[in-house]
């Protein structure tokens, strides 16, 4: 995503709703994986890094 904002988790899981059905794309190297959904009219993306065991939120900047 080009122009992104970060979100809480709660926020996120809000807009994701039920993963099986927002699920779009996954993809991972040795350091990270990101998961991709697509609810609610936007992008989100759930990045975990395997570096610092912690797991970030974006969503898409509908106003850029």
């Amino acid at each position: 995503m080009k122009h992104q904002i970060e979100v809480t988790k709660e926020a996120a899981w809000t807009l994701i709703g039920n993963d099986e059905k927002t699920w779009h794309e996954f993809r991972s190297n040795e350091e990270y994986e990101v998961t991709t959904y697509i609810a609610k009219g936007v992008r989100i993306e759930a990045v975990c890094n395997f570096v610092s065991p912690v797991t970030q939120y974006f969503i898409q900047d509908i106003n850029a």
